[in-house]
């Protein structure tokens, strides 16, 4: 079948799943029953708001939702985390982290459909990727004390500048996304971290690139006890926390008029009408602080941001393909999105499913000399 007939053929379903800015019913119970079970903010340990007037179950409401939103002063997307302080990359975190006061749970989000596991225990993601210089400063923080996490694996993930994934096999993973294979071998983007004494975790990336339904973004996710193999890998498929990180729309705009951004085809979506933003907006600000590091969009960017995790939960998540020595390979026993198998090959996570097993594939786990 002709790729623009598949899509045609899915549009309807494929928005009701959360990667492309759905407005799933079951995830949005789910979620809010998350937050009725855990402390949002550890100075108000007695109330507990839940996310009201968001249940975007069509794309006008989304705009609705979005324009009342934005008029609002007080509003994430109304305010600009642009910091007017002299950060650059040798900044000490704790300089960094100093003002943050606030102790709040951060929502969780679905993994998306591209999360794939077995990636090196790394800092430098870039590998041989084009774009905007993204430093990273992360830092973890438990909402029942406020202190910070220390030895928890952070992992990271997002698209190249074109809007692909690396890792993963699917006809909206780029223009030929369905039939690259060679990128099941890459981990470009992706990669973990271990917290320090001041639970903070920090990465060297690029500035992620926009595809179609959803608005630019990062992926975030912890590991509370989780073990290193001997080569440099994490394997494991439950999470303390996993979220979606978000930038102002100026930040984007400009780095959207530089290359390679400039020649990503995909269809832009805006901060206004992402429905998995507009959600996690509902309880917390999901935007990443930062601060330019030089008067050219082009010098880069230090970004950062304060996750509140509960260490006492944890959820299975669902890897769409695993990295072994012999290269990435597809699962194959993951949940499906019915009609939609040929798009999402590896399964499709709506972050709260039941229980599942690990999923399947075989090969030999990467040695030491496997990593470069």
């Amino acid at each position: 079948m002709h790729l623009k007939s598949i899509l045609a053929s899915a549009l309807v379903v494929a928005t009701s799943y959360a990667h492309p800015g759905h407005s799933n019913q079951k995830e949005l119970h789910a979620r809010r029953e998350f937050l009725s079970r855990h402390v949002n903010n550890i100075d108000h340990c007695a109330s507990m708001h839940e996310a009201s007037g968001l249940r975007t179950r069509a794309i006008e409401r989304r705009a609705a939702l979005a324009n009342t939103l934005s008029r609002r002063q007080d509003s994430p997307l109304s305010k600009s985390h642009k910091s007017d302080k002299g950060y650059n990359v040798d900044t000490d975190p704790k300089e960094i982290f100093a003002s943050k006061k606030s102790c709040v749970l951060t929502p969780e989000a679905t993994e998306g459909p591209f999360y794939v596991t077995g990636e090196y225990i790394r800092s430098k993601l870039v590998d041989d990727q084009k774009g905007i210089p993204l430093h990273l400063d992360i830092q973890l923080v438990d909402v029942n004390n406020c202190h910070p996490m220390k030895d928890v694996f952070l992992e990271l993930w997002s698209a190249n500048s074109t809007g692909v994934y690396s890792g993963a096999m699917s006809p909206i993973n780029g223009l030929n996304g369905a039939t690259d294979t060679s990128n099941l071998n890459k981990s470009f983007l992706r990669g973990l971290q271990v917290t320090s004494a001041d639970g903070v975790a920090q990465f060297e990336t690029t500035f992620p690139g926009h595809y179609d339904g959803r608005a630019t973004h990062l992926h975030i996710m912890s590991h509370l006890n989780a073990t290193a193999q001997a080569n440099g890998t994490v394997w494991v498929l439950t999470a303390t926390h996993a979220g979606q990180l978000f930038f102002d729309q100026d930040l984007i705009t400009a780095v959207e008029k530089t290359a390679p951004y400039t020649v990503n085809r995909q269809r832009l979506t805006l901060n206004r009408a992402d429905g998995t933003l507009l959600q996690e907006m509902a309880t917390s600000d999901p935007f990443l602080e930062y601060v330019m590091l030089g008067n050219n969009i082009g010098d880069g960017v230090l970004a950062w941001y304060q996750l509140g995790v509960n260490p006492a939960f944890s959820r299975k998540i669902m890897a769409v393909a695993l990295n072994y020595k012999e290269g990435g390979k597809v699962a194959t026993d993951n949940p499906k999105v019915p009609g939609l198998s040929a798009i999402f090959p590896g399964g499709f996570p709506t972050a709260y499913q039941p229980g599942y097993g690990s999923p399947k594939a075989t090969g030999t786990p990467r040695t030491d000399e496997d990593h470069e």
